[in-house]
């Protein structure tokens, strides 16, 4: 028998189930956080703080995501930890070095300084890229529920996306499409793609594509503090509202009992504990073992397929003194090598730890084939990120402190001094790594992949799965939706408890 209940039991600790379990409990519904396996957002070595993935903000003016943090009360918060936005994104494409200025004019010239000859094309399709971001704008800043299922939300967006130069698939305007295949600039900006959001370069539809070129246009950047501050601000924003949140804990099992909601095992108690809703935001693979009539979901993956791993991010973050560093390389940079060298590209991260040292990060995508999560290391990681890195720090050699990769299955390496010690042991070996998936159909514009609603009744998703085509914005159109989906339940039968006078100010 269930021990305690609640309206809500969210699984994972990521972005996506995290900001709809803040949204419910704002909205004054009983909910519990149960971590389910979710990683910590960092590790440390020596006295040096590693956060193997980072949270780079693209979109962050975007209505829905403005909204979401008002909401929540993180808004300013947020815009005093954004990083200085006086350095820009870099590309560095093989024979070109590109800063991606948020002003129009200052983009245009350095076209112009770079590759004059497409100067007039590049400020057409940024002038279009502009309209774009702002049709767009009034499109996710509706309030719908992504993707739409029911007859009525299907309605509502296509009169909302009805003015649009895209059809429901996604197609129309192509971006930096328009230029030759092998053209540096359209090469760079598909480079940046997978490193926005969950999909492939050619997954993308042409909406989603415009739209996260129009995010790389406005400016990205970075909170101070990272991944590892937005989480516990958002635990403290759950626990403000009188709701329980347990990071180590994971479910066992989901066991529905139809109309009476369901019964949520633990692992390492055995506590039952009843709720009305889950929302699950892990993989739909870690959902289908969590039920005990797997095929439940069969009806789903029928409808809109079942989605398939194909890559995984890989991290390597490499100490290096300062003295080795280029001034004039940004925070935030896409490295991309020659296309007779096949090689991937890099996303680069360089975040200053003190007055003497810089750790920089090299993400990038693995093939799957390569891969072996289950126990073997890959060697070649370290290798081919810090052969790239040699391009961009040319005394890389003279001046690296020490080289480490969560993902790789090997020990830290250090290049002079003492091998670093890790204080804090995170999880490490190739099963860590996040996976991209493909996903046979798309819809709501090239956006959605897995819809919210599964047909286990009140059993939903909210993760990054269910918006992959847009990445940090998708994560908040996610959790929006299935907060939607979830309050409009409690609107008529407990109207006196979501009132407003029982919302509380953080």
């Amino acid at each position: 028998m269930p021990t305690s209940f609640y309206d809500v039991v969210v699984l994972g600790a990521y972005l996506e189930p995290l900001l709809c379990a803040a949204l419910l409990a704002g909205e004054g519904l009983r909910v519990l956080v149960v971590g389910h396996g979710a990683p910590n957002p960092s590790y440390m070595l020596d006295d040096v703080e590693v956060e193997p993935y980072g949270l780079t903000l693209a979109g962050l003016h975007s209505p829905v995501v403005q909204s979401t943090l008002e909401l929540l009360a993180l808004r300013q918060d947020v815009r005093h930890r954004t990083a200085d936005k006086s350095q820009p994104f870099q590309l560095l494409l093989p024979e070109h070095r590109i800063d991606v200025h948020p002003d129009a004019e200052r983009w245009l010239a350095e076209i112009q300084r770079e590759i004059p000859h497409v100067r007039q094309q590049a400020a057409d399709i940024t002038r279009t890229l502009a309209e774009v971001r702002a049709e767009l704008d009034m499109v996710v800043g509706r309030g719908l529920v992504w993707p739409p299922e029911t007859f009525l939300e299907r309605q509502q967006l296509s009169l909302v996306t009805s003015a649009l130069r895209y059809d429901r698939q996604g197609h129309g305007w192509t971006s930096w499409n328009q230029l030759a295949h092998r053209h540096p600039l359209r090469t760079g900006f598909e480079a940046v793609l997978p490193h926005l959001s969950a999909l492939f370069s050619s997954q993308h539809s042409d909406a989603t594509r415009a739209r996260l070129h129009g995010h790389v246009l406005a400016g990205l950047s970075e909170l101070s503090g990272g991944w590892s501050w937005f989480r516990e601000a958002l635990f403290s924003r759950i626990r403000s509202w009188g709701c329980d949140v347990r990071p180590k804990e994971r479910a066992d099992s989901i066991r529905p009992r139809g109309r009476q909601g369901h019964t949520i095992v633990l692992s390492r108690t055995g506590e039952e504990i009843g709720c009305t809703h889950v929302v699950h935001g892990a993989s739909v693979g870690e959902l289908s073992q969590l039920l005990p009539d797997r095929s439940a979901l069969g009806a789903m993956f029928e409808r809109v397929g079942e989605p398939r791993s194909r890559a995984y991010r890989c991290a390597v973050h490499l100490l290096v003194d300062r003295r080795g560093v280029p001034e004039a390389l940004a925070p935030l940079a896409l490295l991309a090598s020659n296309e007779e060298t096949s090689a991937p590209p890099f996303w680069l991260r360089t975040h200053r730890i003190d007055d003497r040292r810089v750790l920089c990060t090299a993400s990038t995508l693995i093939d799957e084939h390569l891969v072996d999560t289950a126990s073997s290391p890959l060697r070649f990681v370290r290798e081919d990120a810090t052969d790239a890195l040699r391009g961009v720090l040319p005394f890389l050699d003279d001046h690296a402190i020490w080289i480490d990769s969560p993902h790789d299955g090997l020990p830290p390496q250090a290049f002079e001094g003492d091998t670093p010690s890790c204080s804090e042991p995170w999880a490490r070996g190739p099963y860590t790594m996040k996976a991209i998936y493909e996903y046979p159909t798309r819809r709501a514009l090239g956006v959605c992949a897995l819809p919210t609603r599964t047909p286990v009744r009140g059993l939903y998703l909210c993760s990054e799965q269910v918006a992959p085509g847009l990445g940090f914005e998708g994560s908040f159109l996610a959790a929006a939706s299935v907060t939607r989906i979830i309050g409009s339940q409690y609107g008529k039968q407990d109207w006196l408890r979501r009132r407003p006078w029982v919302r509380r100010t953080v």
